[in-house]
């Protein structure tokens, strides 16, 4: 049924976890078809992410800019110009970890022969135009449903591979900004990432909270690093003056490079916590609405700190998180 699969298309547009979400999967189907090129979809905006998938093919980065205008001409114009080249680059397999209906259909008009989709609810139609479908479940991880979807298309594994290979330059990038900025080796580092996406409201610890966090680790000796992207740069202007602030002096491969140079990870449900325990880090995730089996830290739900009642992520105190922090620092350095 997958003989002669020599061109397989991957797709997810976005965000960073979602993104990081396919990297196990991508694993598999490289391992599946190790002689097959694998392209993969995704927002511009998104495409450096994909630098920590060794061996990956070839990016087909689509505008976010132009989605996000929500002009139908441009963007009708974009959708006929990606399914020309979904035609020419004669695609046999393609994987659709989004599933959304648009996609879909544009799926079943480039008659890719094998088209497996992911998709959040049943929708009858919409499983149609895929040759083979998954209903996403709200009890079991992302990437497992995403593994899901590949082996009820006929593929194998032994072993998951959940692996984030920062790349040479980067890492050598976040080595200079560590010795920039004074850190060194000798003592433990946690990295704070305090900010997330707004898909979900609620999923952000208080700024002061994380700043008492880091004041406290601080006077015990250990080192603070805080993250962010570029535009969050101005929200830690009073962090700048005590610690080391990644935002607007590293990219977010160099960041997790930077994480990769650190103890333990701090931060909320985000993509460079994800990416940082696929590149092989302890992470404390402190989630609030965040259904943590379905997107926490994969396998490792016990890295979560979550509050005691309800789901409110105001009610997690500083002394929580301290406590949460004392046990990954131990089990860093045990």
């Amino acid at each position: 049924m997958l003989d002669n699969i020599e061109r397989i298309l991957i797709i997810r547009r976005g965000a960073i976890g979602d993104i990081v979400f396919t990297l196990p999967a991508y694993y598999m189907l490289r391992s599946n078809f190790p002689n097959s090129k694998i392209s993969f979809l995704v927002k511009d905006y998104y495409s450096p992410v994909l630098r920590g998938f060794p061996g990956l093919d070839e990016t087909l980065p689509i505008s976010n800019k132009i989605l996000a205008s929500g002009n139908v001409f441009t963007i009708g114009k974009m959708s006929i110009d990606l399914l020309h080249t979904m035609k020419t680059n004669n695609y046999q397999l393609v994987v659709d970890f989004a599933g959304h209906g648009e996609q879909a259909f544009l799926l079943w008009l480039s008659r890719i022969k094998h088209r497996w989709g992911l998709i959040k609810a049943k929708k009858p139609i919409r499983q149609w135009f895929y040759t083979n479908s998954f209903i996403r479940q709200q009890n079991i991880h992302v990437i497992d449903q995403h593994l899901a979807l590949l082996k009820q298309g006929g593929l194998t594994s032994s072993t998951v591979k959940n692996d984030y290979i920062v790349p040479q330059d980067h890492l050598d990038r976040a080595k200079a900004l560590f010795a920039n900025w004074g850190l060194t080796y000798q003592k433990p580092t946690i990295f704070i990432q305090p900010f997330t996406g707004d898909g979900i409201p609620g999923k952000i610890w208080p700024l002061e909270r994380y700043i008492k966090l880091a004041e406290h680790w601080e006077k015990q000796g250990v080192q603070i690093l805080f993250g962010g992207g570029p535009s969050e740069r101005q929200k830690l202007t009073e962090v700048a003056a005590r610690f080391p602030v990644a935002a607007g002096e590293a990219d977010f491969v160099t960041s997790i490079g930077l994480s990769t140079l650190s103890s333990i990870v701090v931060g909320g449900d985000t993509g460079l916590l994800h990416a940082a325990l696929a590149a092989g880090k302890r992470t404390v995730m402190v989630v609030g609405p965040t259904n943590y089996q379905l997107i926490g830290p994969y396998r490792k739900p016990e890295w979560t700190v979550r509050p005691q009642s309800g789901i409110s992520i105001e009610t997690i105190s500083v002394e929580q998180m301290i406590v949460a922090t004392q046990t990954a620092l131990n089990e860093t350095f045990g």
